[in-house]
């Protein structure tokens, strides 16, 4: 309760401090403990003293000023005791409120910082697989030298060839198509790995972007945490002076949120990017692989179909080779004999033409053109055209023998042609085609099984 005071009297402090006025004697200030005495020694002891009634009104003051003095305390002792009561009840009420905030904002940072850590461990996740994507496109591009040069050395060794089966055939078609297919694989493998490579760096970009943040919401949930735990009567609590300001650079609360949901949310987003490439990446490995493993397997075809062909032309060129050998020594023996008949009508035809000149040499009448003379014209002219058509029929003999060695060093060059060829497509290019790698290898892996 407030309590009413009259108007004071002059408090004797006051008259203390600024002196008092008498009739015919000036004084002057002296300390409280000391007495007013004239400025004048003579007037010492002849100046007016106080009377009774200031005595008593000077008690009376003395008496007031400590009742004034004593309420005045007693009223600031109230108000101080109201003052701390409420200030602590206040300040208690305001520390609770700003720790069960603070409890909060913890709360809400631990749950980021978790929603934070199954971002990273997702986005991680599908970097090690996106790692494993990138080394099988690698594997595979590497992978497709070995076909390339393959394909390089078949067509290589087949311009070996030569004469007539130096042919642009089936095989060489095929293996020309198989440079293209593997060409183009390399080509679409090669912006593939671009593709990814450049996906795993946003990928990694977004990893760094939520581990950056969830570091901060580290520091900063031990911080808000260490000061939860902070009490009256404990923790080391001093003072800051200039702490209770805002910082420029702090961030408001729709700021701060805003801020990791769209860190997850680039990282969901640019994750999903990340499997659908990878998924692309899968089926581009798998077609391109089976591509070439398909082309080889036709090229194989085409080789296997055409040594088979060379083969049988190869057994027909044997016969007629040994047939046309067989005829030409058949030829030679004719020849032989149609010489050898030559040769034999020569003797018959020496005799008629002896027999004949012999008789010329007859005499007169003698001389007669009798039977012997016609027989032996008539054997001379047989035996002449005989031996005409022993000639000729010699003569086209050796002809055909002639066309027969052709043949035969024909029959036989081809042959060599055809042997040749096979073993260009036979012992070397089939031989080589072999080595062809796997589909799981064209795929990437590097085992024999597919992983």
């Amino acid at each position: 309760m407030e309590r009413r005071y009259e108007p004071p009297m002059e408090d004797e402090r006051e008259v203390l401090g600024k002196g008092t006025v008498s009739l015919s004697t000036a004084t002057v200030p002296q300390p409280l403990l000391g007495s007013y005495l004239p400025v004048n020694p003579v007037q010492r002891y002849t100046f007016k003293k106080w009377a009774p009634d200031d005595w008593n009104r000077n008690i009376e003051t003395k008496r007031f000023q400590s009742n004034r003095d004593r309420d005045a305390s007693r009223v600031l002792r109230s108000e101080a005791k109201e003052l701390i009561a409420s200030s602590t009840t206040k300040s208690n009420r305001t520390q609770t409120e700003v720790t069960e905030r603070l409890g909060e904002r913890v709360q809400s940072i631990s749950y980021w910082k978790f929603e934070l850590e199954r971002g990273i461990q997702d986005m991680t996740s599908e970097i090690d697989l996106m790692v494993d994507e990138i080394r099988r496109v690698e594997n595979a591009i590497q992978a497709t030298e070995s076909p390339m040069l393959i394909a390089r050395d078949c067509l290589a060794n087949r311009q070996r060839r030569i004469d007539s089966d130096l042919v642009q055939d089936d095989a060489e078609k095929a293996l020309l198509k198989e440079l293209e297919i593997i060409t183009d694989v390399r080509d679409t493998l090669k912006r593939t790995l671009e593709n990814a490579r450049d996906q795993q760096s946003t990928n990694r970009d977004c990893k760094h972007q939520l581990e950056m943040d969830w570091s901060d919401k580290f520091s900063a949930n031990h911080l808000d945490s260490k000061s939860v735990s902070l009490k009256n009567s404990r923790g080391n609590i001093v003072y800051k002076a200039g702490s209770a300001i805002y910082k420029e650079v702090e961030s408001h609360p729709e700021n701060w949120l805003e801020f990791s949901q769209a860190n997850l949310r680039r990282s969901e987003q640019e994750r999903e990017a990340s499997m659908r490439l990878r998924g692309s990446m899968a089926a581009t490995l798998s077609r391109t692989s089976q591509d070439m493993r398909e082309q080889a397997d036709r090229v194989e075809g085409a080789l296997n179909r055409r040594v088979a062909e060379t083969e049988e032309a190869a057994r027909h060129l044997e016969t007629e080779l040994k047939e046309t050998v067989e005829e030409i020594t058949g030829l030679e023996a004719t020849i032989d004999q149609l010489k050898e008949a030559h040769w034999e009508k020569q003797k018959p035809l020496k005799v008629a033409q002896t027999r004949l000149s012999n008789r010329h040499l007859r005499p007169n009448v003698e001389l007669c053109r009798d039977d012997p003379a016609h027989g032996l014209i008539e054997e001379v002219d047989e035996l002449e055209k005989d031996l005409r058509r022993l000639e000729l029929t010699t003569d086209h003999a050796e002809d055909r023998l002639r066309d027969l060695q052709h043949t035969r060093l024909s029959l036989e060059k081809e042959l060599d042609i055809k042997r040749n060829s096979l073993i260009i497509d036979r012992d070397r290019c089939l031989k080589v085609r072999g080595m062809f790698p796997s589909t799981n290898l064209l795929s990437g892996y590097r085992n024999t099984t597919a992983l």
